[in-house]
């Protein structure tokens, strides 16, 4: 697919992107300004305003890691790990502060990534037991808990020679890391796997997973590290690569962003990344190569467009229409 760039001089340095109604919400990746996040008008192609003020205070932020859609359409929601603190904000207003902020619910198990269920509870990836997910609400409470990190592993060929019952569920978890993302109606969660090939498709009602092993069914190269007593794996610069980037869910299908290049070489003209698109059974559906390296994206299903945030030289805003 030949991709349409924009040129909004506010982007700088684009980490994901939201799509709310006609609206691209385009958040940075770390930095020590403001404009934490930009708000763009897909049908007029306009740019509107940019929102957050770093800090620490009331109503500010330091970073954005992901950034989610709450049921009223004027407004989002934000997470920063640094202060461990989700905010509010209206789209709508001229603000540039949170209009509501509450620190992210203490828990027994420590929380990756995560995406909401509703405007209160969520779906968590934890990393420090066998459990696989954690469903819970943003005062604490544990909904439910599912899914079993040893699934990943059993049976399978491991790097170096190594042995099922060699490797901690610390361990395990970590090489599973990736991005994890709820559908608009809240049926579906998606997690698909940032260094090894795999994605899980979760059935909210009954919590039952499919999961999806490729385009490589093998588990890339790690060394089992140390880290505070608890094993952590470590994955050779020379030969390690990148492979699901990002994770969109949408109503009918998922689209996933494949890479299949190391990190330092994801913003480079050649072996550019592909979406693919599966239905909720996991039966394939498309692939769509790009022309552009992308960082992260978000698709218009109405309108059958996906929008993507890139990593070349000149990063920002592209549409690709499918």
């Amino acid at each position: 697919m030949k991709g349409h760039k924009y040129s909004f001089p506010k982007i700088l340095n684009p980490r994901g992107i939201t799509i709310i109604g006609s609206k691209a919400v385009v958040f940075e990746r770390k930095n020590t300004s403001d404009d934490k996040f930009h708000i763009i008008d897909l049908q007029e192609e306009a740019y509107l305003r940019s929102k957050g003020i770093d800090g620490m205070g009331p109503g500010e932020i330091t970073v954005i890691t992901q950034l989610e859609a709450l049921q009223d359409p004027r407004k989002i929601l934000t997470y920063d790990p640094e202060l461990n603190v989700f905010s509010v904000f209206d789209l709508s207003d001229s603000s540039r502060l949170a209009e509501r902020q509450f620190r992210a619910p203490a828990t027994a198990f420590f929380i990756t990534d995560a995406a909401f269920t509703s405007d209160t509870s969520f779906i968590a990836h934890v990393v420090d037991g066998w459990t696989k997910y954690l469903h819970l609400t943003i005062s604490g409470d544990t909904l439910s808990t599912f899914g079993n990190w040893k699934n990943m592993i059993k049976g399978r060929e491991l790097p170096n020679g190594y042995k099922e019952e060699e490797l901690d569920a610390n361990l395990v978890s970590n090489v599973f890391q990736g991005p994890l993302r709820v559908n608009n109606s809240r049926t579906y969660a998606v997690k698909a796997g940032l260094k090894v090939d795999y994605i899980d498709i979760v059935r909210l009602s009954d919590q039952s997973i499919t999961t999806i092993i490729g385009p490589e069914s093998t588990i890339q190269d790690f060394r089992i590290g140390n880290s505070g007593g608890y094993q952590m794996p470590t994955f050779p610069l020379e030969t390690s690569t990148t492979r699901y980037r990002d994770v969109f869910a949408g109503e009918n299908s998922l689209f996933v962003l494949f890479s299949g290049k190391s990190y330092t070489a994801i913003s480079e003209m050649t072996n550019l990344n592909r979406i693919f698109e599966f239905d909720y059974s996991g039966k394939p559906l498309a692939q769509y190569q790009l022309d552009f390296p992308l960082f992260g994206f978000a698709v218009d299903e109405r309108n059958r467009r996906i929008y993507g945030v890139t990593t070349d030289e000149q990063p920002n805003l592209v549409r690709f229409d499918y």
